[in-house]
């Protein structure tokens, strides 16, 4: 039987289409419970304030605005990084990305862009691709064989996972080749004419964290040397990995 927490991320993730209100019965059928028992965890959902009620239909609530407060006061990869990413945006003219492994999610939690640059849709809660990009695939680099075998057997079918490997094996010695260059180019692979650069930041006990990437036009990149962005990127990353051991 499904613990509570469960039950309430399941209604919370009806949501994720980007749907900002569903009625009781839209929310019903997305989670495939029961009329009643559908209502009973809504009802106990806007008690605790993670759905508040509108003419409309329901909207996720206030609770969960206190719980990114709470997040981004306390998360390690953003309390270390304010400084070295503002600079970055200021000293290449590129924008900036910061993803957060959590799980077997790819979640951006900070993004800047320059004043001369149109925001792309990559804000803080966007999940990211997991097998495109090269925010993913620096990340994958890093994770532990048990958890990579277990996404590529989960995913092997997946057009973006193939193009990576299509065997096992291809895709883990892809992957060992990331690791041992430490950073990931891609051009074209989420927004047409963007080239993104990434490189990976580490937690405690040097487990992967995230990833830091600075994506730019084709154009900008073309006015920028590649070598020179790489190693602002990898540099900050290591920046942060080291701030984040203390």
């Amino acid at each position: 039987m499904a613990s509570g927490l469960t039950k309430a991320v399941s209604v919370l993730d009806a949501f994720s289409d980007g749907s900002p209100v569903l009625s009781a019965e839209q929310i019903c059928a997305r989670g495939g419970y029961a009329t009643a028992t559908g209502y009973r965890y809504i009802r106990d959902m806007c008690e605790a304030g993670l759905l508040v009620r509108l003419p409309q239909g329901y909207a996720p609530g206030p609770r969960i605005i206190e719980w990114d407060y709470m997040i981004r006061a306390n998360d390690p990869l953003l309390r270390n990084s304010h400084d070295l990413v503002s600079r970055l945006v200021a000293d290449t003219g590129l924008e900036l990305l910061l993803s957060q492994l959590y799980g077997d999610r790819i979640v951006n939690v900070y993004y800047e862009h320059s004043a001369s640059n149109e925001p792309l849709e990559l804000g803080r809660g966007r999940v990211m691709p997991l097998f495109r990009g090269s925010t993913s695939r620096v990340i994958l680099a890093e994770m532990p064989q048990r958890q990579l075998r277990r996404l590529y057997e989960a995913h092997k079918d997946d057009a973006d996972l193939q193009a990576i490997g299509d065997s096992w094996k291809s895709f883990s010695r892809a992957l060992d080749e990331v690791r041992e260059q430490g950073h990931v180019v891609s051009t074209g692979q989420l927004h047409p004419d963007k080239t993104g650069i990434s490189a990976p930041v580490f937690g405690v006990q040097n487990h992967i964290l995230g990833s830091l990437t600075l994506i730019g036009s084709t154009s900008r990149f073309g006015a920028l040397r590649e070598d020179y962005v790489v190693a602002c990127v990898k540099d900050a990353a290591q920046e942060i990995t080291r701030r984040i051991a203390g």
